[in-house]
């Protein structure tokens, strides 16, 4: 009985596609068309779900935070403690580490037009925004936060990942006049990366 169906579907349909060829294949298209759209929008969907999960990893960590509110109360860099509380914890320590001793956690800090760079860390690349002594200018808290820790993370992947080999950071190589300083440099950074990885 299904064969039977089958092969009389099979015939009309058949039969409809030597009559009506056109039509026929505006209805086949049809079809194709609404498929994909049904394919790209479960991709979608999917694509959402991933994205909806990085945002929940880059959620700021609630303990973290108030170590770094904590730390930082009273200065400029504080209302940047959600967004380095949303880096591992190493990198947060080197955000707050480097800031206190380039710029007393923004108290001394790059300016462009007499506002504000955002840039706490002494942080250096060509950009169109660049503020007093040649440092990278920064839309917001979160911009500064999101590129300098990128940077950092790239430097700890590579091997930087203590106060005396990131120490980079001031003086590159250290073999020029930028090394003067870089004891103290590296003392000082450790002071308080310390008291956020110990």
């Amino acid at each position: 009985m299904k064969k039977k169906l089958q092969k009389t579907k099979k015939k009309i349909i058949s039969a409809y596609a030597h009559k009506h060829p056109l039509l026929f294949f505006m209805i086949v298209f049809n079809v194709f068309v609404i498929t994909v759209i049904f394919v790209s929008n479960a991709m979608i969907d999917d694509l959402d779900m991933i994205n909806a999960k990085r945002i929940l990893f880059h959620q700021p960590d609630p303990e973290l935070q108030r170590e770094v509110e904590i730390m930082l109360a009273g200065y400029p860099m504080v209302e940047m403690a959600p967004y380095i509380a949303a880096e591992n914890r190493k990198v947060a320590a080197f955000l707050v580490a480097i800031g206190k001793k380039e710029s007393a956690w923004g108290k001394r800090s790059p300016k462009l037009h007499g506002k504000d760079c955002y840039n706490y860390w002494g942080f250096r690349r060509k950009d169109k925004k660049m503020g007093s002594e040649g440092h990278t200018c920064f839309d917001s808290p979160e911009q500064a936060v999101r590129i300098v820790a990128r940077r950092i993370h790239h430097l700890i992947k590579r091997g930087y990942d203590t106060p005396e080999k990131m120490v980079l950071w001031k003086c590159g190589d250290c073999t020029g006049p930028e090394s003067v300083g870089a004891g103290k440099w590296i003392q000082d950074v450790d002071l308080y990366y310390k008291k956020m990885i110990e």
